[in-house]
């Protein structure tokens, strides 16, 4: 449908006021500068896997990316020189991504009150049961009844039409509408098992000013298509963002990506021409006369509607506890669909079978069965991220705590609690107890405590599967205990206190609190080496994963996580510790205060409280820290 002409004003009004703005940019990105600040520029880079020190000297301008890029791994490498425009290649993956996310953008099909086709537009499932679209394309739940969402509505290779799969709406179960943010949520009716969805992410690290994007989409109702890295980011507004790209009429309501295939922005409308005189300009370069359809305009720029805003209105809303709306602000990335291998026929020797007089059949069976201890609980589908129940169920577990200003005797208190509660131990077994939910953060992602590095829990799981298989296998052939050979086939697991200062024994080995996801090759970089914080760790060489010194490290990410897991261990377990000194605490409560615990941590210690029956209680009251003798947690 075209766009109203009210829309094309306002977003042409904005384009206009930022021209100043946006002209500048322009030029540092024609000369090779940074157009973006430092800060989003080194988050951005370490969403892309580029080792957080070395992301952030980009960012500052105290390396040049062609010096960094040597020292990185392929995939960072790829990604920075992408961003950065010095390389497009990508690799064949990227196509496998793009299919995905193609999968949940639908056709929105505009239907009149006798069932006659009036328009169309471009929508995508942004959770399982909702899409997401323009407020000027569904703008009242009537529009919605009406209407309906055709996935799949693409061509085979061969030029034919795929059988497309048609869903009606159903906004008598959900609809939500913005005007001045352009968008509309409604509910789908119907299967949507296999398109899979797009979630709304609004981490402020997903797009910097110069960044390719992408847009698939419906342009003027066909057949699905996609703009693959045609777009430029070239401006960003509290509410929207602008970028070029070859985006058709009728593409309202399609999603814009960034490079990993994280939407962006929903696009809304384009930004047209105009003369001196300030009339819009056709292709032809007349001026354009009312009526005049979209096709005919000549568009220079487009505008998206910022992801992080709509996901900032909806959290305003009182519909944002209902069941759909908190699935949709909690959904993680889904899992890309996995082929299934089919099992070969196989044929079952049963030797010489003879029949007893009434036809029956004695058979001798030996059944090996594996009993696998009970993981931690994973909560269903409707399990929000944060848990709205927990801060009450927070204060209620500190609610019996003495009173005293006297901090060895506070510590002793809160020790006390955590033993006491710390009623389900859990066995080490990451694969089962972290990667699933304890660990993962708002984006349904994990990322490596030391190097930030992101992986997919799926990635982590296969990983120390295989990992183990290897530990099992070599142990039968050598007739030693699998636990023996961790060191050498580790787990993707960090101890932030490592085993060997606590003899690798239970509950310690396996309480999650003190456990996070970390790649061997950091893990195997810290050894058992305490924290420390060095003077000159901004300047000096180092690894992606920090600085090691003879008996100190520094992590290059993950300090403030680090530290609270250390003094939980050393509320939860007094005197284990002897590695640790009074000026170690120092180093480990000044990294508390400079990284205060975020969503990630308090989904943590929900989901471990839920698990194993105790909290840690620096990620629920920052500020007890400064009232705690964490000396009496030391051992001598």
């Amino acid at each position: 449908m075209d766009t109203p002409s009210q829309v094309v004003q306002e977003t042409q009004a904005r384009f206009a006021l930022r021209q100043s703005q946006r002209r500048a940019r322009l030029e540092g990105l024609t000369f090779g500068e940074v157009a973006d600040s430092p800060e989003r520029l080194a988050a951005r880079l370490t969403r892309l896997h580029v080792p957080l020190p070395d992301a952030q000297a980009l960012a500052r301008g105290e390396e040049a990316p062609a010096d960094v890029a040597p020292r990185l791994p392929p995939e960072a490498r790829g990604n920075l020189e992408r961003l950065l425009g010095a390389n497009d290649l990508v690799g064949v993956a990227y196509l496998e991504q793009a299919r995905a996310a193609a999968n949940a953008v639908a056709r929105i099909v505009l239907r009149g009150a006798q069932g006659r086709t009036v328009g169309y537009g471009t929508g995508w499932l942004c959770s399982p049961q909702v899409i997401v679209t323009n407020h000027h394309v569904l703008g009242a739940a009537e529009d919605a009844r009406t209407a309906q969402a055709e996935f799949w509505y693409e061509l085979r290779l061969d030029g034919t039409l795929r059988e497309r799969v048609t869903l009606p709406l159903a906004p008598e179960t959900l609809f939500i509408t913005n005007e001045a943010l352009d968008y509309t949520l409604v509910a789908v009716a119907g299967d949507t098992a296999g398109f899979g969805w797009l979630p709304l992410l609004d981490a402020p690290d997903k797009h910097v000013i110069g960044e390719a994007l992408s847009i698939i989409q419906h342009p003027s109702g066909e057949p699905k298509q996609v703009a693959l890295r045609e777009n430029r980011l070239v401006d960003r507004l509290p509410d929207f963002l602008h970028y070029e790209t070859d985006t058709a009429p009728g593409s309202s309501g399609s999603p814009v990506f960034n490079d990993a295939w994280e939407v962006v922005a929903l696009h809304h409308s384009g930004v047209p021409r105009t003369d001196a005189q300030g009339r819009v300009l056709r292709r032809d370069g007349r001026p354009a006369a009312p009526g005049d359809p979209d096709t005919v305009i000549d568009w220079i720029a487009n505008e998206g509607v910022r992801v992080s805003r709509i996901l900032q209105d909806l959290r305003g809303r009182p519909e944002a506890q209902t069941p759909l709306i908190r699935d949709l602000l909690n959904a993680p990335r889904p899992a890309p669909p996995t082929e299934r291998a089919v099992p070969a026929a196989s044929t079952l020797n049963l030797g010489t079978v003879t029949p007893t007089p009434d036809g029956t059949v004695t058979l001798p069976v030996t059944l090996k069965l594996r009993v696998a201890p009970a993981a931690a609980p994973v909560p269903d589908e409707a399990q929000p991220y944060l848990d709205p129940a927990d801060a009450a169920q927070a204060a209620a577990y500190y609610g019996d705590l003495p009173d005293s200003s006297l901090p060895a005797e506070r510590f002793s208190a809160l020790s006390a609690l955590l033993t006491r509660t710390h009623t389900r131990p859990r066995r080490y077994n990451p694969a089962r107890e972290l990667y699933p939910w304890v660990d993962l953060w708002p984006d349904g992602q994990i990322r490596s405590l030391y190097s930030g590095r992101v992986h997919s829990p799926a990635e982590l799981i296969a990983a120390d599967q295989a990992a183990e298989d290897r530990r099992t296998r070599l142990a039968a052939q050598e007739g030693l205990h699998p636990d023996t050979l961790e060191a050498a086939f580790p787990y993707n697991c960090e101890h932030v206190v490592p085993q060997s200062w606590f003899g690798a024994r239970e509950p310690m080995r396996g309480d999650l609190h003190h456990l996070f996801a970390c790649e061997p090759d950091c893990n195997s970089f810290r050894g058992n080496t305490p924290y420390f914080d060095f003077p000159d760790f901004g300047e000096a060489l180092r690894s992606e994963c920090g600085r090691r010194e003879p008996g100190e490290f520094e992590p290059a990410a993950g300090k403030g996580a680090a530290a609270r897991a250390t003094l939980y261990f050393l509320l939860r377990y007094p005197g284990v510790v002897r590695q640790y000194a009074p000026r170690h605490l120092a180093i480990l409560l000044a990294w508390h205060a400079a990284q205060p615990p975020g969503d990630w941590e308090r989904h943590r210690n929900a989901a471990i409280f839920a698990a194993q029956g105790n909290r840690n209680p620096l990620i629920d009251h920052p500020e007890w820290a400064a009232e705690l003798d964490f000396t009496a947690g030391l051992g001598g």
